[in-house]
């Protein structure tokens, strides 16, 4: 039981957050969800800002609505979710559109595309609610390789982009800097690979082609296999983005995971890939774990210490995981990936590349402090 008489801490709400999304396969928690719901302002403040930086607010939404507990919340939180919620749909509808729009051009010129992630998602039914998910871009696997000519047309259609896309880099990009249009709502990331260079021998595109399916709500569109969205899911969250290493991971995707387990055994999908095992065996058991779900007995021979580790980024604060996150990620940018030039040719096309493009150094030096002014803020707040 989470039960609290005190103020909720983040670590509390996290798993109150939890426990509400997982009602879409436990709905017998509605009361254990009533229960636990905060009861002062100051734990609904917490409970908005830990469900926005974990990218699930609408979903919350959603299955509240679902589940009829919307009168439980402050009346004043429920317009605000209603009214975000609503936009959301509209944005969504409007990309959905804009996307029938890019797939038009690229077939117009024979090229075959997989809609990925967001999108994907939602163009193959996995939400509950068209509003349910936040999209920011439209990420399209382009195949073979006509990554280039796919962007010239766009770009030859009105679409432009502000970071300068280096020839050089090409044998390690994974995608084609993201082009906007300034009537559409998101921007376009035209992708060569699903992946980060390092792991396209484990998930490579002519994989994701030839297992790829149509969408059941709008022909023509064709997206990722549930096998694959599983395997992406895992690489995207646990690899590409260190979240294995730092333990932070986003609920969001847990969540895709847990919608996606409901499909297709994660277990087996995982099982089936072969690779990173120890890792994607941590990841779904920690699935489990922050869901409170009973664990598979296949699951209990898994050894890791991510959860451990996630319980303990959980309880950290903001400066604390800030500058965890920069320690991690320093290690990673600045000593693994340098070690890896001396066997990997994409890794050394990947930094000579960029170490020789003078445009590179001011979006990096851009980036640093993008990041510690983000920084200063939060020690403002």
């Amino acid at each position: 039981m989470l039960v609290s008489r005190v103020a909720m801490n983040k670590k509390q709400i996290y798993h109150l957050l939890s426990l509400i999304l997982s009602l879409h396969v436990k709905a017998d928690r509605i009361d254990t969800v009533i229960t636990n719901l905060p009861k002062e302002k100051s734990d609904w403040e917490k409970w908005v800002r830990v469900g926005s930086d974990n990218l699930v607010l609408q979903s919350l939404y959603v299955t509240l609505r679902d589940n009829r507990l919307l009168s439980y919340l402050p009346i004043d939180l429920s317009q605000y979710l209603s009214q975000i919620h609503g936009m959301n749909v509209e944005r969504n509808t409007s990309i959905i559109n804009q996307a029938k729009y890019v797939q038009a051009l690229l077939d117009g010129s024979g090229i075959r595309c997989v809609f990925m992630k967001g999108v994907g998602n939602i163009l193959d039914g996995l939400y509950h609610d068209m509003g349910e998910r936040m999209l920011y871009d439209m990420d399209i696997l382009i195949d073979g390789e006509r990554m280039l000519e796919a962007a010239q047309i766009l770009m030859d259609s009105g679409f432009k982009t502000h970071k300068v896309f280096n020839p050089l880099a090409y044998p390690s990009t994974m995608h084609f800097p993201v082009l906007i249009r300034e009537d559409f709502m998101a921007g376009v990331e035209l992708h060569r690979l699903p992946v980060q260079y390092h792991y396209i021998k484990s998930f490579p595109g002519e994989k994701v082609f030839e297992t790829k399916k149509e969408s059941p709500t709008h022909a023509g569109f064709w997206v990722m296999s549930d096998t694959n969205k599983i395997i992406h899911n895992f690489i995207h969250s646990q690899l590409m983005h260190n979240a294995h290493y730092h333990a932070d991971v986003s609920l969001r995707n847990l969540y895709d995971m847990l919608l996606l387990n409901q499909r297709e055994d994660a277990f087996k999908a995982l099982g089936h890939f072969k690779h990173f095992e120890r890792k994607s065996m941590a990841y779904l058991k920690l699935m489990y774990r922050v869901f409170d779900l009973p664990l598979p007995e296949k699951l209990t021979r898994s050894r890791s210490l991510l959860i451990k580790r996630h319980d303990r980024i959980l309880s950290m604060s903001h400066r604390q995981l800030v500058f965890h996150h920069f320690i991690i990620n320093s290690l990673i940018k600045y000593v693994v990936l340098p070690f890896r030039t001396l066997f990997d040719k994409n890794a050394r096309n990947y930094v000579f590349a960029r170490l020789g493009n003078r445009h590179w150094y001011r979006e990096h030096f851009n980036a640093y402090k993008r990041k510690f002014g983000k920084r200063r803020e939060g020690r403002k707040l």
